[in-house]
């Protein structure tokens, strides 16, 4: 794989069923890829549609740091540990599964679609206790500027998550430009979740790529980059901080 991959959005896998429309970045499910096993500490992006009144029931999970993230609607959480829980826009389910969770995981409404990312990363140890946590992060928080909501130290009140990475949140007004500069030796992982921008690269010279929503870029060794918004659209992105990728 070469330093800067880019993933456009068509190129992800999907599963769509009467109830569920859903885009895998990762091999997941029936789903394969094999260049696409996940990268670095992140296994699984997935972009799940579902249906008013539908979702997933209760089954297992093991060993993976899990974040639900809506983008709009709402889940209906549910586990083994006993939370209940409606996750809406502007908050963050962490569910940490250890040695052994299960959950289900509906659209809370009768109405309206549930539009939300789930996110998975492998944890640095296994068969810890599992553990369930839920924030809500302000919109003003991130327009315009990188919002950490993730992080192995719960830095900046994000969720503590059992990993050496870590996850930002950014909205992007029109007119903004952003930019993120990571640590030596850093592997990061771009991911357009709405709306659409301008990645600029100061090497190559004057190099300008456009993305839109469900594009993504991974970078195998990190470097400075910004983001320009140039439409009226809302856009939000995530990027990950993630240990160095190894094949």
């Amino acid at each position: 794989m070469q330093a800067l991959d880019l993933r456009p959005a068509g190129t992800r896998g999907s599963l769509r069923a009467d109830w569920l429309d859903a885009r895998f970045s990762f091999s997941f499910g029936d789903y394969h890829h094999p260049a696409r096993q996940g990268f670095s500490a992140l296994r699984v992006l997935n972009e799940d549609v579902i249906q008013p009144g539908s979702g997933f029931p209760m089954h297992p999970h093991r060993n993976m740091e899990i974040l639900m993230l809506p983008l709009s609607g709402a889940i209906a959480h549910a586990d083994s540990l006993g939370h209940q829980a409606i996750v809406r826009p502007d908050e963050v389910l962490l569910m940490s599964a250890g040695a052994g969770i299960r959950h289900s995981q509906m659209n809370a409404s009768q109405q309206s679609l549930d539009h939300h990312l789930q996110l998975w990363l492998r944890p640095r140890q296994r068969g810890t206790a599992p553990r369930i946590a839920h924030r809500h992060f302000e919109r003003a928080g991130r327009q315009g500027r990188w919002q950490l909501i993730a992080s192995p130290d719960g830095q900046h009140d994000s969720l503590r998550i059992d990993q050496d990475a870590r996850v930002w949140r950014a909205a992007l007004p029109s007119g903004c430009r952003l930019g993120f500069t990571p640590d030596a030796g850093r592997s990061v992982y771009l991911h357009m979740a709405t709306g659409s921008a301008r990645l600029h690269r100061p090497q190559p010279a004057a190099d300008t790529t456009p993305l839109a929503a469900g594009d993504a870029v991974a970078w195998r060794e990190g470097e400075r980059f910004e983001l320009a918004a140039d439409h009226a659209e809302p856009t939000e992105l995530l990027l990950f901080d993630l240990p160095p990728h190894t094949d």
